[in-house]
């Protein structure tokens, strides 16, 4: 409700949010959906109707003029829709927040963390409206978009030193307060570490934002002189790439803060993840089939990023926070969709070991040209960097599965020596 009535009544921080008269999805508004006609501001649709917005957009010319128009009278209409206001009067805080947990346990189910993100904004007014969603707003600001689900659950780890919300009802309002201060501390110390440690600019990234919890918790107990930087990051990239929270994530982060009470907490966090593995290195064959939402597409970046890995045309370090479109940091598919789409299964296509880093630039320019043609053209020490197999043989579409092969054996081993630095 408060978001929608900052649309209607839009102040300076208001959310500018989009409408895409094509696909009818809605965005927050960046630079490139801003430039884009498709796209028009919800708040202007709100404030001066569909057919004003048509008329200085000259919508009416348009072929679809009549289902634009359509689509612009339903976004309008939201205006209308009726909403049921409970009043509640003489309730305490305590009780108001039973009801309100009641009344959302039907319908539409909230998850147990906007349901204790609404405790929590009971209970302690202003510490969720002003603390945790301006320093998440920072966060984005910065690139690593955790919301205030994960930064409650970072909270719930902190104050109680295991990850379900329940228990967070029972900690002082002082403790909660002292303990969120500490969140915000060990976050901000964790995320400078991914970014100057190991090179992930921003959460995008990340394969988990779970994973984060426990080092969080780990650095807001620990004071900064005794932490265990390397022992921390090599934990992270375990847990990340083995999928340490894909099952029941509540039990293993449970485990997991438990372990932090141990001597050697992340060796032994380690070594747990390998035995679960059962060995302790990367093979070739964990990359068959693997895409851009593998967990191993993080450690494969940062492999590259290992190797001194630089854009093919213009020799700036990857870098996915690079200034100008120009060097924006985009995947390339060596062997390009549109020649082996036809020929080959999709899944190999996608697969990681078809993929390189490239600026946006060298990726258009590239576009759809054959490997055989513009593969030699690039020094091979760029090549290199990237795991390229360098066989001039193997860049013809005939030997593109016998590409992939080589490229996943070269990948692994980058892999597996990001690993052997942290050890």
């Amino acid at each position: 409700m408060t978001s929608l009535t900052r649309i209607f009544r839009p102040l300076e921080n208001s959310p500018d949010i989009r409408f895409n008269l094509e696909t009818e999805e809605f965005q927050v508004a960046n630079a490139v959906i801003r430039r884009d006609p498709a796209w028009v501001s919800v708040s202007d649709v709100f404030t001066r109707g569909a057919v004003t917005v048509a008329m200085e957009r000259d919508l009416f010319k348009r072929d679809d003029a009549k289902v634009i128009l359509e689509r612009l009278n339903r976004l309008d209409a939201i205006k209308n829709y009726q909403v049921p206001v409970h009043v509640l009067k003489d309730f305490d805080y305590e009780e108001v927040t039973e009801i309100f947990v009641r009344v959302n346990s039907r319908g539409t189910r909230l998850r147990e963390a906007e349901l204790a993100i609404a405790r929590l904004a009971f209970r302690l007014p202003g510490i969720v409206t002003e603390e945790m969603k301006s320093f998440e707003e920072d966060l984005d600001a910065s690139g690593y978009d955790i919301d205030l689900r994960f930064l409650v659950r970072c909270l719930t780890g902190v104050a109680t030193g295991q990850s379900r919300f329940g228990p967070l009802g029972s900690v002082s309002e002082d403790e909660i307060r002292a303990s969120w201060q500490k969140t915000r501390s060990a976050v901000e110390y964790l995320l400078n570490l991914l970014q100057n440690n190991l090179g992930i600019e921003t959460a995008d990234w990340l394969p988990s934002r779970n994973a984060i919890v426990v080092p969080v918790a780990y650095l807001a107990q620990t004071p900064h002189r005794d932490v265990d930087a390397v022992g921390l990051l090599r934990w992270f990239l375990l847990a990340s790439t083995w999928q340490r929270y894909a099952g029941s994530a509540e039990s293993a982060l449970d485990q997991d803060l438990r372990a932090l009470a141990q001597a050697d907490h992340f060796k032994t966090l380690s070594q747990q993840i390998l035995q679960e593995v059962g060995r302790d290195r990367v093979l070739p064959e964990d990359l068959d089939d693997a895409g851009s939402q593998s967990p191993f597409f993080l450690v494969t970046y940062l492999a590259c990023r290992r190797n001194g890995a630089v854009d093919w045309w213009t020799g700036v370090k990857l870098n996915s926070t690079n200034l100008g479109t120009d060097h924006a940091l985009e995947i390339h598919h060596v062997f390009p969709r549109a020649l082996v789409s036809e020929r080959y299964p999709r899944r190999d296509v996608n697969e990681i070991a078809n993929m390189a880093f490239l600026s946006q630039r060298a990726n258009r320019e590239i576009w759809a040209t054959d490997p055989s043609e513009y593969l030699p053209k690039i020094p091979e020490e760029r090549l290199r960097q990237q795991f390229i197999p360098l066989d001039r043989d193997l860049w013809r579409i005939e030997r593109f599965q016998d590409f992939l092969a080589e490229r996943r054996r070269l990948i692994a081993a980058g892999i597996n020596s990001v690993f052997k630095d942290l050890e």
